[in-house]
């Protein structure tokens, strides 16, 4: 009877505490269980003839890159540098160091103004309601004046537009009729391509046709071993950036293709085209609808068209430039001669749910024309030391908070209250476990 009446007590006991713990402990069990748990990722579409294009432009999570509206700008979140990279194309290399970022002027160039980050316009100025770019700069090609822009300096990735770099100094330091001879890198090379062949003979006029009408990287890459190979182009095409007065631009590749450090700006784009314009032999180019190229080994050849669709589709149209890549989104300047004036535009990360970039410059560029010549925000190539009224420092860059906890609500760090919601039941339990314990064994010592 006495080792019943010991047993007895102590299982009755062992019961009432597991059907205790169990209810203590079942809301939080729970809680994570539903925290830990994850919807399945949805299927990846097959890629088609049909819907590679929309492939091509989604994000790492599959969503197609669009936007109802432009981002907002006016907190100056890319002064410093471009938005992080949603593809590993800017990631460095193993023993690679990052590139420094390009430092921030006190004053940046092109007037007071420029110093905001959000739409710059005179009174007047309607902006269209299709505009999905991040940047965007509008400004007279003859005399530099700016009718109006948005972000001037924030920092974005180029893309293709930056080949405007390395067509002008092949102009200035190759003979156009000089033949160039492909190669099996300059036919496999990455990204766009104009269609260069293996052993097949090219004039360096022709490639600076493939270069800047239908943006090819294989014709970048012959020009850039004509002109002393990867790295003696990169220097100079860095070096005429700088002489040319650029704040914010690095460019990585001269292709346009991303890499670390790529960044420039509306403004500097916009200086930049102002002056490949100047260059008879480059707006030539950059104006012709189609050229004829050579074909190499049994294949024939075939025509080059344009593809700006600014200087296609307007009559008024002058050539630029196209671009696009993951991560710079589409890049595009063009211009239009209206009625004698000849008014540029930059655009810079920007999508195509809303209208083709072409379109966008173009609606940018007619709402300026309201802004009569004189009345506008700014001046390409003023420096910032010249700038005869009181200089507008630039924002701040917002700064971001350090990474915190989780917060319950009040302020409190909920893996602290998460903690004490398991500790308490379970040092309760203990307790009532071990005077439960004690209570039986008193029991039994006293029968």
């Amino acid at each position: 009877m006495g080792r019943r009446y010991y047993l007895v007590p102590m299982r009755t006991t062992l019961v009432a505490v597991t059907t205790a713990l169990t209810i203590a402990l079942s809301p939080i069990l729970s809680a994570a269980t539903a925290q830990d748990t994850l919807p399945p990722e949805p299927p990846q579409p097959a890629v088609t003839a049909e819907n590679a294009e929309t492939l091509e432009e989604q994000q790492d999570d599959g969503q197609p890159t669009t936007r109802e509206r432009a981002p907002d700008t006016d907190d100056c979140p890319h002064l410093e540098s471009p938005a992080t990279a949603r593809t590993t194309s800017e990631a460095v290399v193993p023993g690679g160091r990052a590139p420094v970022l390009l430092p921030v002027p006190e004053v940046p160039a092109g007037g007071p103004l420029m110093a905001n980050c959000g739409v710059i316009a005179p009174e007047g100025f309607t902006l269209p309601e299709n505009q999905t770019a991040s940047a965007w700069m509008v400004f007279d090609l003859d005399s530099g004046e700016i009718l109006a822009a948005k972000d001037p300096h924030g920092r974005y990735r180029p893309a293709s537009i930056i080949k405007a770099l390395i067509g002008l100094i092949a102009i200035e330091q190759l003979d156009p009729t000089q033949k160039v001879t492909g190669t099996w890198d300059a036919a496999n090379i990455e990204g766009s391509r104009v269609g260069v062949g293996e052993g097949g003979e090219y004039t360096v006029d022709e490639l600076l046709h493939g270069l800047l009408l239908a943006s090819g990287n294989d014709a970048a890459y012959l020009l850039a071993q004509e002109l002393g190979g990867d790295e003696a182009t990169l220097e100079m095409v860095n070096e005429r950036a700088r002489e040319i007065g650029t704040e914010d631009t690095f460019v990585a590749t001269y292709s346009g293709l991303d890499a670390p450090g790529m960044s420039t700006s509306a403004y500097d784009m916009a200086l930049i085209y102002q002056h490949a314009w100047k260059n008879p032999r480059f707006a030539q180019i950059v104006d012709t609808e189609f050229i004829d190229f050579p074909g190499w080994g049994d294949n024939e050849g075939f025509q080059v068209w344009n593809d700006n669709g600014l200087f296609m589709n307007d009559p008024d149209g002058i050539g630029g430039k196209t671009g696009y890549t993951d991560d710079a989104n589409h890049t595009f300047v063009g211009a239009l001669n209206r009625e004698g004036r000849r008014i540029g535009a930059v655009i810079l990360d920007t999508t195509i749910d809303k209208g083709r970039p072409w379109e966008q410059a173009r609606e940018l560029i007619d709402a300026s024309l309201i802004t009569l010549p004189g009345a506008g925000v700014g001046q390409l190539g003023q420096p910032g030391g010249e700038q005869n009224t009181t200089p507008t420092q630039r924002p701040e860059p917002p700064v971001s908070p350090a990474p915190q906890a989780q917060d319950g609500g009040d302020g409190q760090d909920t893996t602290a209250l998460d903690i004490a919601r398991v500790a308490l039941p379970i040092s309760t339990i203990v307790v009532l476990l071990l005077a439960a314990l004690v209570w039986t064994f008193g029991r039994r010592r006293r029968g």
